[in-house]
Order: structure tokens, then sequence, then C-alpha cells
């Protein structure tokens, strides 16, 4: 996973200092030999089709990326596959090019309760804390977010954050 544009952008902020120590502890955290299904899930990101989609939706109950037609048929079962290598998906749901991911949890409906009751946060930087994988990261973004920061110690999550990440490009979410 790349994460020098979230290094970049640490730099010359009060995060600086954090930013010389997170290489060594991603590291740490991503270490095949505390996670046996690591190497298969990182396999599966790999493994997904190239394609840059024509919009993304952060403000959807759906996170959405892409739509159904970028896609080809072919490209859309090797995505599917690849999804399924990922799962359980905890929190969502999302959309990726037209495919539902089918998730654990319905973390829009917290987003929903939750949004109107914090501080606006347009402009501004947030840590989540416990974040899985990212989904109210990508819907801070989509409120307006600046920088987006979330941390959470189980690889299969930050996995599913980078399939997101992937498609989505550069937004200023981290996880």
């Amino acid at each position: 996973i790349d994460y020098s544009g979230l290094y970049q952008r640490m730099a010359n902020t009060p995060l600086a200092d954090w930013a010389e120590q997170l290489p060594g502890q991603i590291e740490k955290g991503l270490d095949a030999k505390r996670y046996g299904d690591l190497p298969r899930w990182q396999a599966a990101v790999a493994a997904m089709p190239q394609q840059a989609p024509a919009s993304c939706d952060f403000n959807a109950a759906a996170v959405r990326i892409g739509e159904g037609g970028e896609l080809n048929e072919q490209q859309r079962e090797d995505l599917k596959a690849q999804l399924q290598q990922l799962h359980p998906w905890r929190k969502g749901p999302f959309e990726l090019f037209g495919i539902p991911i089918d998730t654990e949890w319905r973390s829009d409906w917290k987003w929903d309760r939750l949004k109107d009751h914090i501080a606006p946060l347009a402009g501004r930087r947030v840590l989540d804390v416990g974040c899985g994988n990212g989904y109210h990261c990508w819907r801070m973004k989509g409120a307006g977010a600046e920088l987006v920061i979330g941390i959470d110690p189980t690889p299969l999550f930050t996995l599913q954050y980078e399939v997101m990440h992937r498609y989505a490009g550069e937004q200023g979410v981290y996880v």
C-alpha cells in the first residue's frame, strides 16, 4: 500500500513527527508473519482490474466509486471474485463499479444518526480511531473534511480500504 501521499500531506503539519514513525508502524502492522491470510488478501487486491472511475459519490448511503457500465462483463466478474476474497466486509455499504458490496453492518444508519450532531467537517483534519475499512472516513470526506486519517489494527480492513482507495485515487482519505 502506497502511503506516500499521506506522508507528504503530514510533512509540514503538527503531524510531521508521527509521519516519521508511521512507515515502521505500518510495516509492523502489515507483517505476513502475524497474519497468514495477508498474502492472499494482497494478491486479491493486486489482481483487480485497472480502471479509473468516471465519478465517485462519498455522500450516498452506499459509498459509490464508478458506474456499472465502466467495466466489461469479464472485468466485473474478475472484480467480484477478488472482492469475495476480502470477506467479511464489516462496515459499509459500498458500491464499486455497480457491484454492491454486502456488509455485516449498515454503517450508513450510524452516519445518518451522527452527521447532524458533530461540528461541521468542512476544511478540517479528522482522525478516526478504529475506522475498520474506512466507511466513515469516506463519508467524512464527502462532508468536506480536508484530510481524514483512519487507523485500525486489522489488516483485512486495511486491504478493504485499499480497494476503495485504489479506485477513488488521491482524495485525502487514508486508512
